[in-house]
Order: structure tokens, then sequence, then C-alpha cells
């Protein structure tokens, strides 16, 4: 295994804006040390490797550079999620391994605080609360530049806060996520951690209200994406499922029968199902389904006033404007979504039954 270590140390120096002299000064050498450092002339005593290492943070096998060792960190982090997701106890065992060997590397560091928070809250086990938020805290404050989203600053926020909650230290939890709450990421946690604090205030039911009116449309947002992933793989049946999945999901959550937001995105899964059955030779069924999505289409846009407090959940006095890359109206709708099938022979359909 090639030992990089020279290269490592410069490259791990410019990446956080040290000058020589500002990492010799952390470090308590001369700058002279620093340079022969990484002009591969000498090389740092183990114990210096391992304050460069913790300087860095990192573990001293990636400052070394051997190229097995992050191939090592990632299959002990995807063995602990993958006992994790088995609900396997040994997964906390794995953790403490892995943070002996590598104390100071942010995904283990994550993968432990995820594996003793999952366990804490399904156990009630405080203890593995508490040595969560240790962890996560740690993990804080070494968040890397080019983190995956879904493991970064805001996510780990969020899992501290959430252990608070559990921990009976709600003020602190709700403070935690209302204080960092960077485009409304944490808007739906704080709504019914709130409600579960014991709040029955209108403001607390309109939060609850609000974001689970947003949640229900980013679901429907997704679920038009793996139309298109579908289509895009040619899986037909796939399609048909997904369709059909979100027209019973509108049926089922709508409060009225009146025209509404649901019609549009009805106009749109029609469509999207006609065509599935066209490619699957299935001509009569997909002219009777487009069929349905332009006479939807023009019993939406038939309707001056549409009605915006749809979800049958609850009550809300509340306007809300909802607008859609589909278009205004729900022939738009129906043309948009023929427009990004983009198949010739289904819009002539399309345009035959238009007409």
């Amino acid at each position: 295994m090639e030992v990089k270590l020279a290269e490592n140390i410069k490259r791990m120096r410019k990446k956080r804006q040290l000058t020589q002299e500002a990492l010799a000064n952390a470090l308590g050498v001369t700058v002279g040390a620093v340079y022969k450092w990484e002009a591969d002339l000498t090389s740092p005593e183990l114990g210096m490797l391992v304050r460069i290492a913790d300087l860095f943070d990192t573990s001293v096998d990636t400052l070394l550079g051997y190229e097995m060792a992050e191939k090592r960190k990632g299959s002990i982090t995807d063995n602990i999620y993958t006992l994790l997701a088995k609900k396997d106890h040994s997964a906390l065992e794995e953790a403490e391994k892995a943070l002996i060997r590598y104390p100071n590397d942010y995904s283990v560091i994550v993968a432990a605080g995820n594996a003793f928070s999952a366990f804490g809250m399904e156990e009630k086990n405080n203890d593995m609360l508490k040595r969560a938020i240790v962890l996560f805290e740690k993990a804080l404050c070494i968040v890397p530049f080019d983190v995956d989203p879904r493991y970064g600053r805001l996510n780990i926020i969020g899992n501290i806060a959430v252990m608070y909650f559990l921990l009976d230290e709600k003020d602190k939890a709700l403070s935690m996520m209302i204080e960092n709450n960077e485009g409304g990421v944490f808007s739906s946690k704080i709504a019914w951690l709130t409600s579960m604090t014991g709040n029955t205030g209108e403001d607390c039911y309109m939060q609850l209200c609000t974001n689970f009116s947003l949640l229900n449309f980013e679901l429907i947002n997704v679920a038009m994406g793996l139309l298109f992933y579908y289509k895009n793989k040619g899986d037909m049946n796939g399609i048909k499922t997904i369709a059909r999945w979100c027209i019973e999901f509108s049926e089922n959550t709508r409060k009225t029968k009146d025209p509404c937001f649901y019609d549009k995105i009805n106009c749109a899964c029609l469509t999207a199902e006609s065509y599935a059955y066209f490619k699957s030779g299935n001509k009569e069924k997909a002219k009777s389904l487009l069929t349905e999505a332009y006479e939807l289409a023009m019993f939406f846009d038939a309707s001056e006033e549409k009605i915006k407090d749809i979800i049958k959940l609850f009550n809300s006095q509340q306007d809300a404007a909802l607008f859609s890359m589909l278009g205004g109206t729900g022939m738009e709708a129906v043309q948009s979504t023929t427009e990004l099938i983009a198949d010739k022979q289904f819009t002539s359909l399309w345009n035959s039954i238009r007409k």
C-alpha cells in the first residue's frame, strides 16, 4: 500500500486554508518541520501523527494515505446501518469498535449516533439517548465541506433536538429547531412536537394543518417524479401502478367533489396511465383514460371558483394559492404531460380527442 503522508498533509492544510506557519503554530513545531513533512524529506513521529490527524479531523491511516482506508470505513458504516435496519443490537457493538478505530471520522460518528439514537428511542433508554447526543454534538463540530446534505449540519441538529425532546427537555428541543429552521426544514417537526407538549392553541393547529397539506403535495410531487422515472425506463406497469395510486390517494384525501387542485393532478395522472396502456397495446383502454382526462380537465376549467380548502381531515379557513408546473388549467396539465411524454403516436391520440 502506497503511503501518501506528505501529499495529504499539504492537501488537508490547504483545504482548511492554513499556511505552513499557522499549521506549525497549531502543532507547536517549527515552520521548517512542516516544510520537510510536505516535501517528503522527513516524517512526523507517531505521537505527532496522532496530533495532526486529530487537528484535521481524520484518522491516522487516512492521513497516511492507505488506499484501503476509506473502503474499510465505508464497509464498517455500511455494516452498522445494515445491522440497524435489522434491529440487531450488535450494531451498537460495531459502532463502539468503529469509534475506537476512527474516533474523529464524521461518517463513523454519525453512524454510531444513529445507532444509539434509534435503539434509545424505541427502547426508551436514556443512557443511549445521551450517548447519541454526545456523538452528534461531536459530529456537529467536524461537518465536512463536501458532506451529503442528508447527513449534514441541519440533519445533525434535528437529531440532537429530538433526543432532547425524548429526554423531556422539550423547550430546549423546540428552541434548537426554531433557531435553525432554515427554509422551513424543521417546520413539520416543530408542529408535531409542539402538539405533543400538550398545546391546544389555534397557532399549533394551523401549523399542523399547513404542514399536513404541504407534505401531501410533496408526496404527490415525488409520485409524479416516479411516473416519469418509469417512463424513462420503459416500465409501463410502474406507470400504471403509480398513476392509479395518485388518483386513489387524491380521492381519499380531498374534502370536496367540487373542482379543486386534485383534479388538475388527476388530469396528469390519467394521461400518464393512458400512455402506459397505449404502449402496452391496449388502445381502447388508453383512449378511454385519455377521454376521462379530457372530460375532467373541462370540468375543472369550466369552474371560475376552485376550492382551496381541500383536505378533508380538518377544517381550515386559511387561504392557499396552489401553483403547479403543469400549468394553471386542467387542459394545460394534460397537454404538458403529453409534451413531456413526447410520443408522436400518443400525441396524435390526444389531438384526436381534444378536437
